[in-house]
Formats: C-alpha cells, sequence, structure tokens
C-alpha cells in the first residue's frame, strides 16, 4: 500500500515541511509539504534523498566488542546492564567529570539531545561536545559580548534591499528559507543588491551582482576594507550608534587608521571594488548578512565573525525588516546583561569552555595523557567524530584509548567501531521527532511528526558470528 505521510527534513536548520511516500514500510520519494506554514512546499534536493539518508546497511542488534576486536550480537536487556554498569564503574573509580558526552541530537534525531539529559545528570558528567563546537563558537563568543548574553542572529533576506553572503553558498548548500527562489528573486531586481564573499566562483558568485573574489584567509583584510570606506566616508547610522550601542567611537577610532586600499589588494580585491560595495551597502534602506562555514572554518574566524558584526551594526541595519534580526527563541527578556566571560576550562590543557561546549579538537589532548583528571570514557550520540573532526588518526587514537565507550547510531560509523558497545538507533523518521532549530525571522515555526515507517527488523544472529563481526577495532 502506497501513502503520503507529512513530516520535516532535518539536513540542515531551516527544517522544512516534507511529505514522504512510504510503500512497504520504506521511503520511497519526498516532496515539500505545501501545507507546512514555514517552507509552503519548498524542499531542496537534500530533502529529497531522504530515503538514501534511512540507509541500506542499518544496525539493527546491540553489538558487544570482543577481546580480539570484533563484535558479536548481545540482547537489549544485556546490552543495557552491561552499559550501565561500564559507565557506572568509570564514575566510580574516577568521577562522572571523567565521562564526556559527543552529540546532542545533531540533525539526525534532534530529540536525542533532550533525552541525554537525565542519563548525563545520573553519571554526573560535566564535560560535553558537538559539531558546533569547530563551527560555530567563535561566532557564539562574539554574539555574547555583542548582545550581553548569548544571542544569535537571523537574516530577512526576503524583504533586503542588499543580501551579502560571506562564505556561503546557498544556491546549492540552501540553508535559508526558500533559498533558490529567494535567491532568483534578489538576483532578478534591479533595485536590490546581491553580494558574495567568497574566493571560489559558486553558483551563488555567479548570480551576484558584486563578487569579492577573496584570496583563502584574508577575508578579515577584506571586511576591515570595507568597514574603513564606511567609516572614513561617513557612510554610519550615527542615531543607531548614539541610542542603541556602547563603545562604538572606539571601534570607530580603530578603523579610521586602517588603509583601505592596502587592506585590499592584500586580500586580492580591487579596492575601487570595495569602495562600490561598501558604498551599496553604507547607503542602503536595508542589508541582511550571512555569514558560514566558508569563514568560520577559516583562519581568523572568530575576527571575520566579528568584522562581519560591524558591517551591519555600524550602518543600524539590526532589528528591521530586511536586516538583521534575533531570533524570537534566542531573545527572551530579563537575559540582557547577564553575558559573563567563560571561566570554566578544559581539563587536563586548560582551554575556554564556549557556549557550554568543550573545544572538540581537544578531545585527544584530554584522553591521550596521565593527568588524572583526563577523560576515560564517552558516550557518543548520533554523531561520528572520528570522522568528522580534525586529525582522524590522533581522534581514532583517542577513543581507541578509552577505558569504555559506547556509541548510539543507526550505522556502523568509524567512531563505532572504537566503541565498546554499539547501540542501534531508530532514524528520525522511525520514532516521534520534532524539530527545534526554528531560527527564522520573523516567521518561525517548529514540526512534530509522527513515525513515518517502521524500524528495521532485527537480523538473526549468525551460527558463525554476525553481521558486523568482520568490523575490528583501532585497538
Amino acid at each position: 500500500m502506497t501513502e503520503w505521510k507529512p513530516t520535516a527534513c532535518i539536513l540542515c536548520a531551516c527544517n522544512c515541511g516534507v511529505e514522504v511516500q512510504v510503500e512497504d514500510g520504506a521511503i520511497t520519494r519526498v516532496k515539500g509539504d505545501k501545507e507546512h506554514p514555514g517552507s509552503k512546499g519548498y524542499a531542496c534536493e537534500k530533502a529529497q534523498r531522504l530515503a538514501y539518508y534511512q540507509g541500506a546497511l542499518r544496525l539493527t542488534p546491540p553489538l558487544r566488542r570482543r577481546a580480539d576486536g570484533t563484535y558479536e550480537e548481545v540482547d537489549w536487556d544485556t546490552a543495557i546492564a552491561e552499559v550501565a554498569a561500564g559507565l557506572a564503574s568509570v564514575r566510580d573509580e574516577h568521577g562522572g567529570e571523567s565521562i564526556f558526552y559527543y552529540g546532542g541530537g545533531g540533525q539526525g534525531n534532534h530529540l536525542g539531545g533532550a533525552y541525554s539529559g537525565a542519563t548525563r545528570a545520573a553519571l554526573g558528567m560535566r564535560y560535553a561536545s558537538n559539531a558546533l563546537a569547530q563551527e560555530k563558537t567563535g561566532e557564539f563568543w562574539i554574539d555574547g559580548h555583542l548582545f550581553g548574553y548569548m544571542a544569535h542572529t537571523a537574516p530577512d533576506f526576503e524583504h533586503a534591499e542588499v543580501a551579502v553572503f560571506v562564505g556561503k553558498n546557498p544556491w546549492m548548500a540552501h540553508g535559508i528559507p526558500h533559498a533558490r527562489p529567494t535567491l532568483k528573486a534578489i538576483a532578478a531586481d534591479p533595485q536590490r543588491t546581491l553580494i558574495v564573499i567568497d574566493p571560489r566562483r559558486t553558483e551563488t558568485a555567479q548570480m551576484a551582482d558584486i563578487h569579492l573574489q577573496v584570496r583563502p584567509g584574508f577575508d578579515a583584510h577584506l571586511l576591515a576594507a570595507m568597514l574603513a570606506v564606511l567609516v572614513q566616508e561617513d557612510l554610519l547610522d550615527h542615531g543607531f550608534l548614539e541610542e542603541r550601542t556602547e563603545h562604538a567611537q572606539e571601534v570607530i577610532a580603530a578603523v579610521q587608521e586602517i588603509d583601505p586600499d592596502d587592506y585590499a589588494q592584500r586580500a586580492d580585491v580591487d579596492p575601487d571594488l570595495v569602495r562600490q560595495t561598501a558604498r551599496r551597502i553604507g547607503t542602503a534602506a536595508s542589508v541582511s548578512i550571512l555569514e558560514d562555514l566558508g569563514i568560520q572554518q577559516a583562519p581568523h574566524s572568530t575576527l571575520n565573525s566579528y568584522l562581519e558584526k560591524l558591517l551591519w551594526a555600524l550602518t543600524g541595519n539590526f532589528a528591521r525588516p530586511g536586516c538583521v534580526n534575533l531570533h524570537t527563541n534566542f531573545s527572551p527578556t530579563g537575559l540582557v546583561g547577564r553575558h559573563r566571560e567563560s571561566k570554566r576550562r578544559t581539563p587536563v590543557t586548560g582551554e575556554r569552555i564556549i557556549g557550554g561546549m568543550f573545544p572538540a579538537a581537544a578531545i585527544p589532548d584530554a584522553v591521550l595523557s596521565d593527568d588524572p583528571n583526563r577523560f576515560r570514557a564517552a558516550i557518543v550520540e548520533s554523531s561520528n567524530p572520528i570522522h568528522s573532526l580534525p586529525d582522524s588518526p590522533r581522534m581514532r587514537e583517542a577513543f581507541a584509548a578509552l577505558d569504555f565507550s559506547v556509541v548510539i547510531d543507526i550505522a556502523m560509523t568509524e567512531t563505532a567501531r572504537c566503541a565498546s558497545y554499539v547501540l542501534p538507533a531508530p532514524s528520525q523518521y522511525e520514532k516521534w521527532e520534532c524539530t527545534f532549530f526554528n531560527l527564522e525571522f520573523p516567521r518561525t515555526s517548529s514540526t512534530s511528526a509522527r513515525p513515518s515507517s517502521p524500524r528495521p527488523t532485527a537480523r538473526s544472529p549468525s551460527p558463525r558470528s554476525t553481521a558486523a563481526s568482520s568490523v575490528r577495532s583501532a585497538r
């Protein structure tokens, strides 16, 4: 029997509503849900490949690693009891802070992050990390100082006269509501301007009115040059700065000293084009700007985030239609002024913890040490840090060196191959789920979804071994 079921895509922060066609328990087709209040039928190619992400090579039984590094199937009661005992043993001997958590729902299973809280509290765990710790903490740190609390902003490209993308290619990566129709609308309107800052001639850059093809790693020089033009040609919103900001004159004085032509040339961008771009931003009625991983995982990433935000702050493009705005769910009243510089530090290396997240690249240093405070166990949920974090060989060495670890996932990932136990999880379409990014402005939405397809049935144990017995750990 064929039927369509409403649900949501979880492959980027837009969380568009989709409908999936299910045949014999499997998702076979995907289309945009026209009834969804946010996406209104829009669905990019990522959403349309959700059936692929369900995966054919699914884990179904719990797996326990043998002494020789292969895995054997165990029943759920045994797996849960032994995992609980293993984690409790590490906690009792070394303290809950010696167990770290990596994941938190991720893009696959959003509710997993919420469910983990009770387990982490019961074990006394203190340290957690996820992909945001290598992508967004620099921007979070800047936002914390900019707004007085750990806020975050959303662009309003739908109504913006000028749209600026820094290190982002939304034509392919999407990541903004109705990405392709929005880009087409801006590019086709002679009264609006599309600006792209990117070393590559991306699909979005090809559509742009202005493409600043910056030299890789020199985004800070280019952004500073644009700011210098704004300041030196007095294209600032002085009313906004006087009424809504503090210490603006100090920033303006520092930028005033920059030679925009020199900085533009260092960035390999025509100084005249830099001036043209800055003037367009400085004279527009509304400007929305969005930065992404292209500068957040590049040299001077935190500085890049600060300079990008100064572009809209000095020109007053904040908290208005077509400008940069705070997300509704990130701006509760009464939090302004509560931001404090984090005093928490990582064990062993003493690095700063930002936004409550352990710096992901520092995980091996916190494991491969003789320090008595080192990490000795791990819970990894819906994530694959050995594959996705820097220096995979050393990350693999660190996970293999742990006294105990458990991976909760739908597939036998690189990280799972180092785990003491692997617990198969249902995918986001096999259980009740919800989306919680809802970062759009001014309209926002969240989807609560019923299970769309049944979980794969468990395989019968092989008399020889198991389907995963040929997979060895890194020990």
